[in-house]
């Protein structure tokens, strides 16, 4: 598994050893600061020094988001970490050769953290991975993964200074969250005035997403029917969209059959304004059984104004890149396009923040700020709240669509009923 999510997570070019541009941000429960960490890695005796950052501390910074998010109050860092190898040193009483680094980069912390940041990483993540029990976990056996590891949790063996180390992680610069900020509503409208959206939900189970998701069991199926109803009673009318359909919009030499996924289409108009809403409901992983929902990124990417994914994460997995390799055909963003982008997974943040704004730079837009606004939350969001979070953010642009008003981010923001860190990022 760790392979696995390593593979993935290099895809989707999750860890990256350059800084990137500070965003505008805003939260309620949580603030940008810049923090600063000296760590450590075992290394073998004959690693070359240009092998030391992407083999081994990248490696080991796959296991960064457990501890942050675990730990009460709660913390996540974003992909755009500096790392300086410091030096080489032995530990005189084991004989193992350890790499020591300084570690520079954003994170989003929780309204309390306002000193310290307590870092733990593994020393050794090929060792401590067999060593760490189901208890070293945050979700047990259910999700036994590098971001939810957890080595203080109740019941997990690992012992500090063997199988990990804690850092304080020195915050050096806060950021002030923005202040009356609004989406760009009224660059949503493509040049046919239609404001197009994409609204996915990733079965919480593999399996479950291979039904459809009426009468389906699975968590995530439930936030599907809310939001489908709650479309029909804005007064939307819907329709099935056909695999065929999808394919051919898609551009992919790839079929689609084995794991189609389940697309409706639901039509408003405004006035003279056309609203075009699809909603997504199956596999979203990483391979081929994935290919339904890479199609409705490229489409959200090409041809939509609103992006809205519920579900795992995938450590990274879905990178514009990545998807595009998959399914065959390119995934061409719009760059003169105003999009908004919601990711309410785990750690979004870390994950889907930075390379989606790198996707829409341009001469005119070097940061890709100016026509991308990113939702995130900073550490694992529930099920049970994604369809709050999927309304909350539709709302406001149905209501200035219909009746002209313009809500701000911070209400936004502020309306979602639980706290996960969730932020925008980017709200110029």
């Amino acid at each position: 598994m760790l392979d696995r999510l390593l593979s993935a997570a290099f895809a989707g070019g999750v860890l990256l050893a350059t800084a990137a541009p500070a965003f505008a941000y805003y939260s309620r429960d949580s603030y940008e600061a810049d923090v600063t960490f000296t760590g450590m890695v075992e290394i073998p005796d004959d690693t070359p020094d240009f092998l030391i950052t992407p083999t081994y501390i990248n490696r080991q910074l796959l296991f960064l988001a457990g501890p942050l998010q675990a730990a009460p109050p709660k913390s996540a860092g974003k992909a755009d970490g500096q790392i300086d190898v410091l030096e080489k040193t032995r530990d005189a009483r084991t004989g193992r050769l350890y790499a020591r680094y300084r570690y520079s980069g954003t994170f989003v912390l929780d309204n309390s953290i306002q000193d310290v940041l307590k870092i733990r990483l593994p020393l050794n993540p090929a060792e401590v991975w067999p060593r760490s029990t189901d208890e070293c976990f945050s979700y047990g056996s259910k999700y036994r993964m590098a971001y939810f590891w957890n080595p203080s949790a109740k019941g997990c063996r690992l012992a500090e200074g063997v199988d990990y180390f804690t850092a304080s992680g020195a915050i050096t610069k806060k950021r002030a969250n923005s202040a009356n900020t609004v989406p760009a509503y009224e660059r949503l409208a493509n040049d046919r005035g239609e404001i197009r959206m994409v609204l996915a939900f990733g079965a919480d189970d593999d399996a479950n997403g291979r039904s459809a998701p009426d009468r389906n069991k699975d968590y995530n199926a439930a936030n599907y029917r809310d939001t489908r109803d709650y479309l029909l009673g804005r007064g939307f009318a819907g329709r099935l969209v056909a695999l065929d359909e999808r394919g051919r919009e898609c551009g992919t030499p790839k079929s689609l059959a084995a794991s189609p996924g389940h697309v409706e289409e639901f039509v408003r108009q405004d006035g003279a304004r056309r609203v075009v809403v699809r909603l997504f409901w199956g596999v979203v992983n990483i391979g081929d059984d994935s290919n339904a929902f890479f199609c409705m990124a490229k489409e959200a990417a090409e041809r939509g104004s609103v992006f809205l994914y519920s579900g795992h994460s995938r450590v990274g997995g879905l990178d514009l890149q990545y998807m595009a390799d998959q399914i065959g055909a390119p995934i061409r963003m719009n760059v003169g396009q105003y999009q908004i982008y919601g990711f309410f997974g785990c750690s979004s943040y870390s994950y889907y923040n930075a390379s989606y704004f790198a996707a829409k730079a341009s001469g005119a837009d070097p940061d890709g700020t100016r026509n991308t606004d990113i939702i995130t939350n900073g550490v694992t969001g529930s099920s049970y709240a994604m369809s709050d979070f999927t309304i909350k953010t539709v709302a406001p642009i149905l209501d200035w669509s219909a009746r002209g008003t313009r809500t701000s981010w911070q209400r936004i923001m502020d309306s979602y009923d639980k706290k996960f860190l969730t932020g925008v990022n980017g709200d110029e």
